[in-house]
């Protein structure tokens, strides 16, 4: 959830304990606090257009995941598409509701570029990948 385009300000309150908490997240992440509530916000409209879907810390930034699961979106449009289509077979996989399955699709549409880029980064880090960055490492 990387990508931003045209900023437009918005200004917002927030108690001092939230604010301590924001400045010592974007200390921690190494960015300005400004950025790390631009982002919050950007994800709390995506949770309220997407309720099935968490953001959790990872490659590339923050990643979309499956509520309640270990299943990032991306690897959800890659099972589906495995399958040829077949989202009764994902969903007994995935064993989640198939509204939920659904929802991390329709999430995936929307965000198309999001998914690529983390898809992308993480068939970069299968032994082939990582052979090529690394070319001394041996498969055991």
């Amino acid at each position: 959830m990387a990508t931003m385009t045209k900023d437009a300000t918005v200004s917002v309150r927030l108690t001092a304990r939230e604010k301590s908490g924001l400045d010592t997240d974007a200390r921690m992440k190494g960015i300005p606090s400004g950025t790390a509530a631009a982002g919050y916000i950007a994800e709390g409209v995506r949770r309220s257009r997407f309720p099935a879907i968490e953001f959790r810390d990872g490659q590339p930034g923050r990643v979309a995941y499956l509520v309640g699961s270990r299943w990032p979106v991306w690897m959800i449009v890659e099972l589906v598409r495995e399958l040829d289509g077949n989202l009764a077979e994902a969903v007994k996989l995935i064993r989640k509701p198939a509204a939920l399955v659904r929802m991390a699709l329709a999430y995936a549409d929307a965000y198309p570029q999001e998914i690529k880029d983390s898809a992308a980064l993480a068939s970069r880090r299968d032994y082939a990948g990582m052979k090529q960055e690394i070319p001394e490492l041996e498969q055991l």
